[in-house]
């Protein structure tokens, strides 16, 4: 028997394991895992209060219970009983799912298995433990989310970035900066140091200098080489960051392809040059006209008066050759300066085309190979077929001489293109929804950029002295843009010549005219004050109703009176008037089809690009625009209509 001494010892103890067992019961069911005991029939043999909870059950009744009776036969099966299988075999196991709680609803769990042996060393029953990370896991989602959102928009963004260390070498380049370079492979270009994009290598380390100093730099327009060492154009800036520890410096850059932007702008330089020479070489030739009329005139009376066999009327003659000459020159001259009238009518482009390849095939050197694919369509254009001959056979002769060494290939081709399109390339606005476009194409030697930002000058020839009078392009040049057309040239060194020549296609059979004494109303949103009433004081001469807006409600007003609603909407964007957002609103609530003609600036708005493009706007111009350029778009929009 025990002394009582014995007794007091072992009450002790069992009081202190009892404590023990009490404090382990305590921490297992305030814990925030749902913990369980299973043996090896799958049934839960104890399971702590934060389970019991999440199944609004009590421990008597899990106890006992089947996992497929709790979680249900398919979760089982599918999810729960293989990673159990697996831990019996004596690893600890861990693996997360969505699961469905009485108690949480349906969420997302990190469950894990760890084997247990409780009196051998077979394992014979597993610890349970399923923590609930729906938070953790919804967080997770949204940054990888955020991840994907801005890994597309990098990807869809039309601007190049690319991060590089210090020294230029490449970490990460997007899509956008790959195609502005012509590289094809994202993993090579890693290997790339930015500097050997540089035209000029020297200058990536100076803007690398600005950097480290100023952490932000506008660098403006460099000349780089793509991946095919061709010379493009870039707007580039610069920012610095640094890695994640802080320390280590990363230069981030933005490229923008300038070489459009850089096009443009020597377009518009040439245009300028081209319109100021066309101004002073039109009236220098008004004035030789003048001379040479009085010189034919003379010329002819001493003629009357000599005569016919005698030396004096041979030279006098010769003097009327030379002025006949010297007319058509002086004609040339003003066709470039657009100062010779040409009397327009509806010309099919497909008929003239052919009859000067037909022409110019009977008269080239066998080495050279004329190809052509024209449109059957019977696409008309508004213009002096003369003319047009004479555009076709000087782009075709220029391309003939091109190739006169050595022979190649001369490519004549026609179709039918957007007007957008070109608006997009010249920028600038157009005089139809269509355009024909002709490519002419030749395989000779091409040419520098020099020379190629001059060939439309008057006089201005590659050819030797004797050889030709320098007008053949000059002329083409003005009798296209007399017809509201355009021509643009692509070229290089050794790689041959292609022209591509725009012409506004014509819907009708006669030159559009203006509608004098057909009052057409249209409704007009103002804008700049000072435009405003040029434009509306040139469309009330021109035979329209004008009916001007003052402010939102009479607009709202004006497109709800269906009984008597305009043919046409002019609105300024600029307008304080009417606000773009206010526009689409009002015009989409009233439900009408009524023709939009929209003038913009240069650029434009998030609500003014929205509004071109709900589908409204028939004619959309960019200021500066011309009288002629508004009217053109208002006949177009009313025919339309029509």
């Amino acid at each position: 028997m025990k002394d009582k001494k014995d007794l007091l010892r072992d009450d002790k103890q069992h009081k202190v394991l009892s404590d023990e067992h009490e404090i382990s019961e305590s921490i297992i069911n305030h814990s925030r895992s749902m913990i369980s005991v299973i043996n090896r029939n799958y049934i839960y043999e104890k399971a702590n209060l934060t389970f019991c909870n999440a199944h609004n059950i009590t421990p008597d009744q899990i106890v006992g219970r089947s996992l497929s009776d709790i979680w249900g036969t398919l979760t089982f099966c599918e999810f729960i009983k293989k990673n159990i299988d697996l831990c019996f075999s004596g690893e600890t196991v861990k693996y997360e799912a969505s699961f469905e709680t009485p108690g949480y609803g349906r969420r997302y769990f990190e469950v894990t298995f760890r084997p247990l042996s409780v009196s051998s060393k077979e394992i014979t029953h597993l610890i349970a433990e399923t923590f609930d990370i729906e938070e953790s896991k919804r967080r997770e989602l949204e940054i990888k989310d955020k991840e994907e959102e801005l890994r597309t928009f990098e990807t869809k963004l039309p601007i190049g970035i690319v991060r590089c260390s210090p020294d230029g070498q490449i970490i990460h380049a997007n899509k956008a900066f790959l195609d502005i370079m012509d590289c094809y492979n994202a993993y090579s270009i890693r290997k790339t140091n930015l500097k050997s994009f540089y035209l000029q290598p020297d200058l990536f380390d100076i803007h690398c200098e600005q950097l480290l100093e100023k952490h932000s730099v506008t660098l403006g327009r460099v000349s780089m080489k793509d991946c095919e060492g061709n010379e493009i154009s870039c707007r580039i800036s610069g920012y610095l960051s640094f890695d994640e520890t802080g320390t280590l410096p990363i230069l981030d850059f933005v490229v923008e392809d300038a070489t459009r932007e850089l096009m443009l702008e020597n377009r518009l330089i040439q245009a300028h040059k081209l319109e100021t020479i066309g101004a002073l070489a039109g009236g220098i030739a008004h004035d030789f006209n003048n001379i040479l009329t009085t010189i034919s005139g003379y010329s002819e009376l001493l003629m009357e008066d000599l005569p016919p066999d005698s030396d004096t009327s041979e030279k006098v003659g010769r003097i009327q050759s030379a002025v006949l000459r010297a007319k058509s020159i002086i004609n040339q001259i003003l066709t470039f300066s657009r100062q010779f009238e040409q009397e327009k009518i509806a010309v099919s482009v497909a008929e003239v085309l052919k009859e000067t390849l037909d022409f110019i095939k009977s008269s080239i050197p066998s080495n050279i190979e004329v190809q052509s694919n024209i449109l059957q369509n019977d696409i008309k254009v508004l213009a002096d077929p003369t003319q047009l001959f004479r555009v076709f056979i000087n782009l075709m002769t220029n391309a003939i001489q091109a190739m006169e060494e050595k022979g190649g290939i001369l490519s004549v081709k026609m179709e039918l293109v957007e007007g957008k399109l070109l608006q997009h390339q010249i920028n600038k606005n157009i005089v139809a929804d269509e355009y024909v476009l002709m490519i002419f194409k030749d395989t000779g030697k091409g040419m520098e950029p020099a020379i190629l930002g001059r060939i439309f000058e008057p006089f201005f020839t590659t050819r030797e002295v004797g050889q030709g009078t320098g007008l053949g392009l000059a002329v083409t040049y003005g009798i296209i843009s007399e017809m509201e057309g355009e021509i643009l040239v692509s070229s290089k060194r050794d790689e041959g010549s292609e022209f591509y020549v725009y012409l506004p296609v014509s819907r009708n059979d006669k030159q559009i005219e203006s509608f004098k004494g057909i009052r057409k109303k249209i409704l007009f949103i103002a804008g700049n004050k000072h435009e405003s009433r040029m434009l509306s004081m040139a469309l009330e001469n021109t035979g329209y109703d004008l009916l001007y807006i003052s402010d939102r409600q009479g607009f709202a007003r004006s497109v709800s009176n269906t009984g008597d609603l305009p043919e046409l909407i002019i609105y300024m964007t600029d307008s304080k008037l009417v606000k773009p957002e206010d526009f689409l609103i009002i015009f989409q609530q009233a439900k009408i089809y009524t023709p939009c003609v929209i003038i913009t600036n240069q650029s434009y708005s998030i609500f003014e690009e929205k509004l071109l493009n709900s589908g409204i706007v028939k004619q959309h111009l960019i200021k500066p625009v011309s009288l002629k350029e508004i009217r053109n778009a208002i006949q177009l929009s009313i025919i339309k209509l029509d």
